[in-house]
């Protein structure tokens, strides 16, 4: 049964770092808006279930830790990064985000050498599209500050989430971060979502399996593997969206590409051998 984790993480790394498909096959739509859309019909997915298992019933304290875990997981960080969105390319972003193993490997969670290894194949990967001026320089902050937050949001994750039910724990997490997106949206975005049938099951797509199947899937890894591992969904995600445009486009990979490709599985393939498997958290899957 140890290689259930590694499956689910390779499962992650594929459902996630394909989801740039779904997203360039609809018209452009405002961020924070369109994350609320997905978590609200994530909420309602989930509905059933939490009214089955009475959620209202939970320990007040366990819900608020598990509400706080998952807006620095799934809202926080967005909300930094759109204060840099129209400064810098999405390809810095992705760059920024994988520090977060960093963040971790500071605290002990991951091998440092590790860490660098995945950060460097990162760099490798994405370097034709790393170009920054001085004075972009200082728009780096609020997605580092995203990076950041993400650590430790999975840092709390690991510590300090109690016993409660992973589905009960996301539809609170999802119900809250789509209000405060919402909100956010109204007072930052000032747009609009171009409704059609095909933005429709984009949304719908989106919220049954990156949102409920994928945050399903990511906690309980979480839970048998630690943060710092799953934090290595940092690394992942850009390798198989670089793979699967390399193969869609018909091009050939530069150095570079190869370089960081090789160093990402490295640091990757380290991650999983170093350390046990007690991991961390967290959720209980079944609860009475």
């Amino acid at each position: 049964m140890r290689y259930l984790p590694l499956a689910g993480f390779l499962v992650l790394s594929l459902l996630w770092g394909s989801s740039w498909v779904l997203r360039a096959s609809g018209p452009s739509q405002p961020p924070l808006l369109s994350l609320a859309i997905q978590y609200g019909i994530s909420a309602a997915v989930l509905l059933p279930w939490a009214i089955h298992r009475r959620f209202w019933r939970r320990p007040l304290f366990g819900i608020v830790n598990a509400v706080i875990v998952g807006i620095g997981i799934l809202c926080l960080p967005q909300l930094l990064i759109f204060f840099s969105k129209d400064r810098l390319s999405p390809t810095i972003f992705v760059a920024v985000l994988a520090t977060v193993p960093t963040f971790l490997a500071v605290s002990g969670r991951l091998a440092i050498s590790t860490a660098v290894g995945g950060l460097a194949g990162i760099l490798f990967l994405l370097d034709r599209d790393l170009d920054i001026s001085i004075r972009q320089s200082l728009w780096i902050l609020p997605p580092l500050a995203a990076a950041g937050v993400l650590a430790w949001a999975l840092a709390g994750a690991e510590r300090h989430l109690p016993t409660i039910s992973i589905i009960e724990a996301l539809f609170g997490q999802c119900t809250v971060s789509a209000l405060i997106l919402f909100v956010a949206s109204r007072l930052l975005e000032h747009e609009t979502v171009i409704w059609s049938a095909a933005a429709a099951i984009g949304f719908a797509i989106s919220a049954a399996f990156t949102t409920v199947c994928g945050y399903l899937l990511f906690y309980w890894f979480l839970s048998k593997s630690g943060a710092g591992r799953a934090s290595m969904l940092q690394w992942t995600q850009p390798l198989v969206a670089t793979a699967e445009s390399i193969l869609l486009m018909s091009t050939r990979p530069d150095w570079t590409v190869i370089l960081g490709a090789t160093l990402i599985v490295i640091a990757i393939a380290r991650g999983f051998s170093n350390g046990d498997d007690s991991g961390g958290v967290i959720f209980e899957i079944t609860r009475s």
